[in-house]
């Protein structure tokens, strides 16, 4: 399939023009395709497709549009067969389609060609290139929706990329000396837009070589007279030099460059906006530090940028949709894994060979017009062999067309701390994702179950999640009704591995602490288990560095430690026998009642989750 979005959106499949129905359907099919196979909540899609007014029935018309799509892109789809097209997922849809089955990316990537071709002196097939790249135009871009708010960005970026486009196509056919073609090309130029100072030197120049002088000189005070009039300006730099040029008849000057305005126009990731979509909330930082670090890289910077964070932060879906940005761009991505997860494994010779590769190309192609992307996943497992390439690229390869991206979990050890020291030395970026603020996991919350959260759901998943996003999504896989946590299997792993990680001393500790809850007092750990107060601090930073424990300093009256997420405290109290759990809760409830009477409402509430161990003779400390 073809789709055409540069003018009134048309969908081919060979010569078969296919029906897309009504306005509705073709709008909601233009909103995916503008999202490059992300998801897109269904919440999102009816405040888009009604201008953020949705009526009460906007859901249910979604999902027949949805459908009715889906017999048109996939009519051979069998009835109980899972559409690959477009998509159903737990937050959404997604259309899955490849970036150069649209026309507006075959356009980018046409005229990304085109200015590597004037880079190499390649003027004739540049202009061909350029015109191949026009020809793909039919009217205004996303025309179906150009009443849209949601279109209104890309519209524009669209519309300007063909202004650069037939500027371009101008400079050439003035070096190929095609002079009146060049002028025409000019005049519709500024035509279009007054107000562009870049068309006006343009036609400037053209009308020099065409022998029309005094013409070019007119020319400049008219574009003068409209900038002092309507924006108080007066011209930029480069008119003033084709002005002064064109008196001094300086042609050196008003020649159009060898590498004309060969300046990168593929679509680089934008900046995101702190609303670009639930799927990734609270990141929006890092992306546009991402997206601003690539676009330098066109220039021959090259930038080196290292993502931290604690497992299951998001390092990877970041890196991911980042690279998925690019790539959809026309950005050549490499993308590797120092290991599968597995602590102590090595970078296998086929990926320390590609990557290898991949910088020996980036140093012989130092003056190539496009930037490049090096994503690699989990440094802190790198062999050492890994981590010394980078290291020495780092110094010395700083003049490509190249970001290279690294994600490091935290702490990562002595050894990746000397390779990101090394880094920083070369000036790298380093970002470190924090959990998910409250009111960004009410937006998963609220893309994820709609309506049918309840009005302290996000606050409930915040305290559960610690706005963990691996954690988040987890639990929002299946009903979640605190106080009663059912532990996902996924976090129970992940519990028990780091409980697996714990000395029995250290396992006795986190097993009192889970029972006092999320923010244990350790003085009283002290006393359920007899331990003397230095022994049960060193023993809790060994539940710190397994992750199970976290360190605050807003509850250092209280001794600093807590759960960084409630279902990690319930996946704690889940690997408990129902008699050992019982027991420490009568153990906690008779401390707290020596000191507060059984009266208290804490005190209570462990005499309560105590049960029939409570009424045992023994006194329970020491447990």
């Amino acid at each position: 399939m073809e789709f055409r979005l540069l003018g009134p959106l048309e969908v081919r499949r060979g010569s078969e023009v296919l029906d897309l129905g009504p306005p509705k359907r073709r709008a909601l099919l233009l909103r995916l395709l503008m999202e490059n196979g992300f998801t897109v909540g269904v919440e999102r899609l009816c405040d888009d497709l009604w201008n953020g007014r949705p009526p009460p029935s906007a859901m249910s018309s979604v999902h027949a549009h949805i459908s009715r799509l889906r017999v048109a892109l996939e009519p051979n789809r069998a009835r109980q067969e899972q559409a690959k097209v477009l998509c159903s997922v737990p937050t959404g849809y997604a259309l899955r389609v490849p970036p150069e089955m649209l026309d507006s990316v075959q356009f980018e990537r046409a005229l990304q060609q085109a200015h590597s071709l004037v880079a190499g002196g390649r003027v004739g097939e540049a202009r061909k290139e350029t015109e191949r790249a026009l020809d793909m135009w039919r009217g205004t871009p996303l025309m179906d929706v150009s009443h849209h708010r949601f279109a209104q960005g890309e519209t524009g970026r669209l519309e300007e990329l063909k202004l650069s486009a037939e500027e371009l196509l101008t400079t050439l056919l003035l070096q190929e000396g095609q002079i009146s073609q060049a002028i025409i090309g000019a005049e519709r130029l500024v035509e279009r837009d007054p107000l562009r100072e870049a068309s006006w030197a343009m036609l400037m120049r053209a009308l020099y070589f065409a022998g029309r002088h005094a013409e070019a000189l007119q020319r400049y005070e008219t574009v003068r007279a409209l900038l002092a009039r309507d924006l108080g300006l007066d011209p930029g730099p480069a008119l003033r030099e084709t002005q002064m040029a064109i008196l001094r008849h300086d042609t050196v000057v008003l020649r159009p460059p060898h590498r004309s305005q060969a300046t990168v126009t593929q679509r680089l990731p934008d900046e995101p906006s702190h609303d670009a979509g639930w799927n990734l909330p609270g990141r929006a930082a890092e992306l546009g530090r991402l997206s601003a670090m690539l676009r330098d890289s066109a220039a021959g910077q090259t930038g080196w940028a290292v993502l931290s964070g604690e497992p299951g932060i998001g390092k990877s879906r970041v890196s991911e949709e980042f690279a998925q940005r690019a790539a959809a761009s026309g950005v050549t991505v490499l993308r590797t894994r120092c290991a599968e997860g597995v602590p102590g494994a090595r970078t296998n010779d086929r990926q320390l060979r590609a990557l290898t590769q991949a910088f020996e190309d980036m140093s012989a192609e130092t003056g190539q017009p496009a930037p490049a992307l090096c994503v690699i996943e989990d440094v802190h497992l790198a062999s050492d062999e890994v981590r010394g390439l980078l290291s020495v690229y780092a110094r010395t390869l700083r003049e490509a067309p190249l970001l290279v991206l690294c994600t490091v979990a935290d702490e990562p050890g002595p050894v990746t701390e000397r390779f990101l020291a090394d880094l920083a030395g070369c000036n790298a970026e380093q970002m470190h994702l924090a959990p998910l603020t409250e009111e960004e996991v009410e937006l998963v919350v609220h893309a994820a179950v709609g309506d049918d959260a309840g009005a302290d759901a996000a606050h409930d998943y915040h305290q559960l999640s610690g706005g963990n996003p691996f954690l988040l999504t987890q639990l929002l896989k299946q009903p979640v009704d605190p106080p009663t946590v059912a532990v996902p299997p996924a976090v129970r792993s992940v519990v028990r591995a780091r409980l697996a990680e714990l000395s029995p001393a250290a396992r006795r500790i986190i097993d009192n602490a889970a029972v006092l809850g999320g923010r244990p007092d350790m003085t009283l750990v002290s006393r359920l288990t007899g331990l003397p107060v230095e022994q049960v601090l060193a023993l809790a930073d060994q539940a710190v560095a397994a992750r199970l424990l976290a360190w605050s300093e807003e509850t250092s009256y209280e001794g600093g430690y807590r759960f960084p997420a409630g279902v990690l405290l319930h996946g704690v109290l889940d690997e408990l026998s129902p008699g050992r759990r019982q027991s420490l809760h009568a153990a906690v409830a008779r401390l707290r009642a020596a000191r507060t009477g059984w009266c208290d409402a804490d005190t209570a509430t462990h005499a309560l989750l105590a049960g029939p161990a409570l009424h045992r003779e023994e006194d329970g400390v020491g447990v």
